[in-house]
């Protein structure tokens, strides 16, 4: 395990591969590049989770990654049900991160509570720019 933030290596560097590999395909424009980096990045989470190995990080990898908002909220809802299992697991992330699916999906009243809340986490670890964007989208449902 990873002493800081307590992802499984093997889990950690592969998400890190394909996430790498996503935002490779898309800021090169080549969509069915990253069509086939975002299903291989599936693959694997259905792989782990069949294995028993789901973790959070793995899932809102997926959901960062996922085009379709209501299927993205699913997986945000998932990761962050995951982290209250894994002690340590930041959730802020995970919080402002739905909150902007379902600004999309406009659940407003539901977006807010997850920004005031993954905003009041973010301020706690001292996270400037999950602070930051919390902070823009507040304001964004404000105006």
């Amino acid at each position: 395990m990873n002493a800081v933030s307590g992802i499984p290596p093997d889990i950690y560097e592969r998400v890190r591969e394909l996430a790498l590999a996503i935002v490779n395909a898309t800021e090169a424009g080549d969509e069915v590049l990253m069509d086939v980096q975002y299903r291989n990045l599936r693959a694997y989470w259905d792989t782990q989770a069949s294995l028993g190995r789901s973790h959070p990080f793995l899932t809102e990898a997926l959901a960062d990654f996922t085009e379709e908002p209501v299927e993205a909220v699913a997986l945000y809802e998932l990761a962050l049900a995951l982290a209250q299992t894994h002690s340590g697991e930041p959730t802020y992330t995970k919080m402002i991160s739905l909150a902007e699916r379902l600004i999309e999906l406009g659940r407003l009243e539901q977006a807010e509570a997850c920004l005031r809340d993954g905003r009041a986490e973010a301020i706690r670890c001292r996270d400037q720019h999950w602070i930051n964007d919390a902070e823009e989208l507040l304001k964004q449902l404000s105006a």
